[in-house]
């Protein structure tokens, strides 16, 4: 019997830009590109039909910028699969070049939540994330959205950026909630390596301020929570039914499969990556070579429960305690301490705890 998946994660490697503090497998419009990667998905997916018992429920198309390529690319991307059978189809966007056409395109398939990827609305801090938008491309991508009827709207938001304080960020905050979204992510910037950021490290340019980071995420959670809306993970808050039904799937420990160049996949105990680059991932598959999987491996039951500890902490329903036989004594530590608490047979961190995430992880695994 093949393996049902529910769970369907498309990554669409395009942007008009390329930003300087993420590591998403991506690169630069081109079109022949482009419809490499179309085809490619489109012989990916025919081969995982073969493979998977395909019941989409929640899709979630991430990049790169999905939303980048041109609106007949787009029609072909949106219709390469019957991912308008979801129940919630999540796709991401980027304000600049996101206008009326693209959201009805969205909204016409079947998309149902639009993730926008504002990340500030200050044009120095827009400047230095390596942004090209403004604060008017924002007001009119959600209006687009609006208009169009995409149900559910999240604004991505970053924090922990230069010369950033308690004001500022609030700031930020205040004008996100000004315009009504239904969730707020928001995550501290992050170095990764081989980043243009993680080099402005190294030449001394800019360095991360843990502490100041600490501040503002319990700034964030008292600001957005007094708002209305509820934190259901460490970076993610949203208005009751607006949580991304996607990711808590993923954050709970269910299988999901990853379509697309750099995409990952986790089936059955099995965890692979495919090929990052866009042009040996479609030859890959029109080839009928089958597919090329990096970083595959088979996780042992105590790596997955390390996991599931881990993912399963920084959400706000937790951890169930029976799965925690035999570190009680760690868990009343850390109930004195502030850190977490008991609800309902569950084990949850407090809003401090969630900043020692990490720690409590190894402090029970």
């Amino acid at each position: 019997m093949k393996p049902i998946l529910e769970n369907l994660y498309v990554h669409v490697p395009f942007c008009t830009h390329l930003c300087p503090y993420c590591d998403f497998p991506k690169e630069r419009l081109a079109g022949n590109r482009m419809r490499d990667f179309l085809s490619g998905l489109r012989a990916e997916w025919a081969a995982a039909a073969m493979e998977f018992d395909l019941r989409p429920r929640r899709v979630f198309f991430g990049g790169g910028t999905p939303t980048a390529l041109s609106p007949a690319l787009m029609k072909e991307l949106l219709s390469v699969a019957p991912w308008g059978e979801a129940d919630e189809w999540s796709v991401e966007a980027n304000p600049d070049g996101f206008g009326d056409t693209k959201a009805r395109q969205l909204a016409e398939a079947g998309v149902t939540r639009l993730s926008l990827g504002v990340q500030a609305f200050r044009p120095s801090e827009l400047a230095w994330l390596g942004r090209k938008h403004d604060r008017a491309a924002i007001r009119q991508a959600v209006q687009s959205a609006r208009v169009a009827g995409i149900r559910s709207l999240n604004l991505d938001l970053i924090y922990g950026l230069p010369e950033q304080g308690p004001a500022e960020w609030q700031e930020t905050l205040a004008e996100a909630c000004a315009l009504e979204p239904d969730s707020i992510s928001a995550y501290a910037i992050t170095p990764e390596e081989g980043t243009e950021l993680s080099a402005r490290i190294a030449r001394g340019e800019w360095s991360p301020d843990e502490d100041r980071e600490a501040v503002l995420f319990l700034l964030t959670c008292r600001f957005l929570e007094a708002r209305g809306y509820q934190s259901y993970e460490v970076s993610n808050f949203a208005r009751p039914g607006h949580e991304c039904r996607h990711h808590q799937a993923v954050w709970s420990g269910e299988d999901y499969l990853g379509l697309g160049p750099g995409a990952v996949s986790t089936v059955g105990g099995r965890r692979w990556r495919n090929l990052r680059d866009t042009g040996a991932y479609a030859q890959s598959w029109l080839l009928g070579s089958g597919p090329r999987r990096q970083e595959e491996e088979t996780r042992t039951a105590e790596e997955v429960r390390t996991e599931r500890i881990l993912l399963g902490l920084r959400t706000r329903t937790g951890l169930a305690e029976q799965g925690l036989a035999g570190r009680e004594e760690w868990l009343e530590v850390l109930i004195r301490k502030g850190w977490a608490q008991r609800e309902d047979g569950r084990f949850l961190l407090t809003a401090r705890g969630r900043l020692r995430a990490d720690e409590v992880a190894a402090m029970l695994t």
